[in-house]
């Protein structure tokens, strides 16, 4: 399942787990619920980090590859 999400709404802990409420902006800048991400939360911070690792290697790939772009040009 694939959910295309612009931003956190809210984030709660309930029954032990964290609940984030992922919303996209939709039609005329309105905001419209994507949907739920839930995690147990004595994981949560395991996958925060993970997420928070994977998005700074990301980042360090998008910039090599723009710089490497512009010493090309």
């Amino acid at each position: 399942m694939h959910i295309f999400a612009d931003q956190i709404s809210q984030i709660t802990l309930s029954n032990g787990n964290v609940r984030i409420q992922l919303t996209q902006r939709g039609p005329n800048d309105e905001t419209v619920e994507a949907g739920t991400l839930i995690i147990p939360a004595a994981q949560a911070a395991n996958v925060v980090n993970s997420l928070a690792g994977s998005l700074k290697q990301l980042d360090e790939r998008l910039k090599a590859q723009s710089e490497g772009e512009e010493k090309a040009q």
